[in-house]
């Protein structure tokens, strides 16, 4: 007997993850149509999503920002101080975005007033197509709503509310471009000249009225501004939708709402200075004419044609005295309207300007610049959220910081003009005083015009602010200059390759991941390299699929593909015993129905059928059933032999085919193994191997009772029967640590029942599969219509 001596530590280790992705692809070509079919529901959900779902376009546009430092029609001629240099650019971006403007641009457009088409599926705005627009013609709060819309001529057309009840009676005839109400709803429906008129006449369409706050709110979250680069002046416009001539003409509305609002800011400062000089020119005149008509009088009554070189000295003194008096008067009247501005903590966007009225303290211009911009930041907060926003709460606490500072800065110029008021009215106190030394008609004629020059310098100083400010305000242009129009690009979505492509994808990788989810459920041996991976004991052959249902299948088909496996296994066996001309096998498995025992029987067949003599044991003595294949008895056996009631001439039967006998397990007897750990079995061993050239051992299996592990003391050889799909990958860990435990020795793995085959299997032949199995030992399993035993 040769021993085969197996190294501990090369014995591979079990229980670990292996993915056989050979045996995955198998799987997928064998079950082609399942990814079939996953590929074409895939494909449909595709087209489904590819034709249903709304295009969605991107509109583009650009706008420059001029740099204020540039000059304009104005500065041309003068340096005024009317226009704002100042402009904070990060502001720009959350102006556009401000509901204010963007809530402008939708009423403007009547954006809050949709007609929509409805579909099979699909109910969509019908903006491009539709003949007529509707405008909102009542001021004040509006009416929302959902109504059925029809056209019933090319003049008429009928309004319902939308509803399930379709009352007749609240359905009304109007006519086209006429003011109409309807359920409280002001309207006015207008044909638009360009469009047909008849295609859609008879045709229901929805006509919804929104509020335009939540309007603007849609299309704020729809626009994207952003720089072009760092530190650019360029500005890009872009929004997305379903409707791309909708949204041309929201940027085109937007970009024309901006600049106005951008020109409006910048003229607020001239029309608030025109209107305060226009006041003040409005007193002076008054008192300009009153003092005329007095120097008209006193020149007719007193008939002074001139006055002395002393009275020409002392007039030009107090007249320049009068001028810088005037000038700080001015200053005070500012000083005055600025505090009560301050006071009435209105809109401080709309205070006027020191540098307008000829202050040039630039703390105080500072200060009122700064207020200024604030004001007009805090104008883009207008949702009622804002109150909370972080930023607001910053910008307003600043604001009233600067009205703080601003009051102590007029308080402190109030103190600085007063000390000059009244140096000044003590050099008048002088230049009178020697006035009233001069004769009276000359102080009476220097006294009128001295009230003259003194309006006359008021007014012409007022008319030339005046004129400088309407100036400005005519030469005042937009800053903002639109560089590409609004302008449609290519849909975005949906995008037709990237569905199908991601459908084909879909379609391939979830019938592969049931795939590998099945291999991975799947704890049984499935082939040859399963046994390889998971041990290394040698494996010595494998069986296909008996599908004729006959144990001796050997010999009664001697040239099938099961018999010649046989054969195949014969070959393989006398290489592990060195071709020895007497050996002893024995065949066991882990559990019942893995096909030991049709193994055993077929194994037997061919080397009976070598000329060779063989004798088939029956060792399960627990549920022997080797006999009824043979069609022989079961009255003696091996029990009898071993509790010495019988010889062994008396156990071994004869079959039917020729060199091959056969001992029955006998009788059940109540201690199988102590009978087998007798001298007795040894004894039984020698004198059979001196009348045969070949014994094949029969045991339980391993898994269930430990007999096995008392024969293999005495063989040669042990063959270990697996069955494909069926034994699990566990019990090959189980006969891993036999061998390694030293309880079986010269030991070999041999692949039972094959029908799978191809990628993954091991093996290129294909077998019928038309039975099952079950676990319990010694249990019926399943064969055709009926039940047979099978170990």
């Amino acid at each position: 007997m040769s021993d085969l001596n197996f190294d501990q530590d090369s014995q591979k280790e079990t229980g670990g993850f292996s993915l056989d992705f050979k045996r995955i692809l198998s799987r997928a070509i064998r079950f082609w149509y399942v990814i079939v079919l996953s590929l074409m529901i895939a494909s449909a959900f595709a087209f489904y999503k590819t034709r249903y779902t709304p295009k969605i376009y991107p509109v583009t546009a650009s706008l420059l920002i001029r740099d204020t430092k540039e000059d304009g029609g104005a500065e041309l001629l003068y340096k005024s101080g009317l226009a704002d240099p100042y402009r904070n650019y990060l502001n720009e971006p959350y102006i556009l975005r401000s509901y204010p403007l963007i809530e402008k641009v939708v009423t403007n457009l009547n954006f809050h007033i949709s007609f929509y088409s409805e579909g099979y599926i699909l109910t969509s705005e019908a903006y491009s197509e539709m003949p007529v627009k509707a405008e909102w013609c009542a001021p004040g709060s509006i009416q929302t709503g959902s109504f059925i819309f029809t056209l019933i001529n090319e003049d008429q057309y009928t309004l319902r509310r939308f509803s399930e009840d379709k009352n007749e009676k609240e359905i009304q005839t109007f006519a086209l471009n006429d003011s109409i109400s309807f359920l409280d709803l002001k309207l006015c429906v207008k044909k638009i000249a360009e469009r047909r008129m008849k295609p859609h006449i008879g045709v229901p369409y929805i006509l919804i009225i929104q509020n335009p706050t939540q309007v603007a709110t849609s299309y704020i979250s729809l626009l994207k501004v952003e720089w072009v680069a760092a530190g650019s002046g360029i500005i890009n416009l872009s929004v997305v939708g379903t409707n791309p001539d909708k949204l041309k003409d929201f940027l085109h509305e937007l970009i024309i709402a901006y600049r106005a609002k951008d020109l409006e800011k910048k003229n607020e400062a001239a029309e608030r200075t025109i209107a305060f000089i226009t006041k003040q020119l409005l007193e002076i005149k008054d008192s300009l004419r009153i003092v005329e008509f007095q120097l008209e009088r006193f020149g007719n009554k007193n008939r002074v044609s001139d006055i002395s070189t002393e009275a020409k000295r002392l007039f030009s003194k107090v007249e320049d005295f009068d001028v810088q008096k005037a000038d700080l008067l001015l200053k005070q009247n500012y000083y005055q309207y600025l505090e009560s501005y301050l006071l009435k903590e209105e809109r401080m966007d709309q205070v006027i300007l020191p540098s307008s009225m000829g202050i040039s303290d630039p703390i105080l211009s500072s200060l009122v610049g700064k207020l200024v911009d604030l004001q007009l930041e805090l104008k883009v907060f207008t949702d009622p959220e804002s109150a909370k926003n972080p930023m607001v709460t910053t910008k307003i606490n600043r604001i009233d910081e600067i009205r703080k500072d601003l009051e102590e800065a007029v308080r402190t110029l109030r103190a600085t003009d007063k000390i000059k008021t009244d140096f000044l009215n003590k050099q008048l106190s002088v230049a009178e005083a020697q006035l009233n030394l001069l004769p009276a008609s000359e102080r009476q004629l220097i006294a009128v015009h001295r009230n003259y020059s003194l309006l006359e310098n008021l007014y012409v100083f007022l008319m030339q602010k005046l004129s400088e400010a309407k100036i400005t305000e005519a030469a005042n242009t937009s800053d903002i200059i639109p560089v590409n129009p609004p302008m449609q690009k290519g849909a975005i979505s949906p995008q037709p390759s990237q569905n199908y492509t991601i459908a084909i994808m879909v379609g391939l990788i979830v019938p592969l991941i049931v795939f590998v989810l099945f291999e991975l459920l799947n704890n049984k041996v499935q082939s040859k390299e399963d046994v390889e991976k998971m041990s290394a004991i040698p494996f010595i052959g494998g069986i296909g699929h008996n599908a004729i249902l006959d144990n001796l299948i050997v010999s009664t088909k001697p040239k099938s593909s099961v018999a010649e496996s046989f054969r195949s296994l014969r070959s393989n066996l006398n290489y592990f015993t060195s071709n020895k001309p007497k050996n002893i096998f024995m065949i066991s498995s882990s559990i019942s129905g893995e096909g030991k025992t049709f193994t055993t029987i077929n194994l037997a067949t061919v080397f009976a059928l070598s000329g060779r003599g063989t004798l088939i044991v029956g060792a399960d003595m627990r549920r022997p059933k080797i006999f009824e294949d043979f069609k022989l008895h079961n009255d003696r056996g091996l029990s009898t032999y071993l509790s010495n009631m019988n010889t062994l001439d008396e156990v071994i039967q004869v079959t039917h085919l020729e060199n091959l006998s056969f001992v029955a397990a006998g009788p059940v007897p109540p201690n199988p193994s102590e009978l087998l750990l007798s001298p007795r079995f040894e004894q039984f061993i020698k004198e059979a191997q001196a009348h045969f050239d070949y014994i094949l051992i029969d045991t339980p299996p391993l898994a269930l009772v430990t007999d096995a592990f008392v024969i293999s003391k005495f063989v040669d050889h042990t063959v270990f029967v697996v069955r494909q799909n069926y034994t699990p990958k566990e019990f090959i860990k189980s006969i891993n640590e036999y061998v390694q435990s030293g309880k079986i020795k010269n030991i070999s793995i041999l692949l039972n029942d094959i029908f799978k085959s191809g990628l993954g299997y091991g093996y290129g032949t294909s077998y019928t599969y038309n039975y099952g199995y079950g676990y319990g030992y010694g249990s019926k399993h399943k064969k055709g219509d009926g039940y047979y035993e099978e170990d």
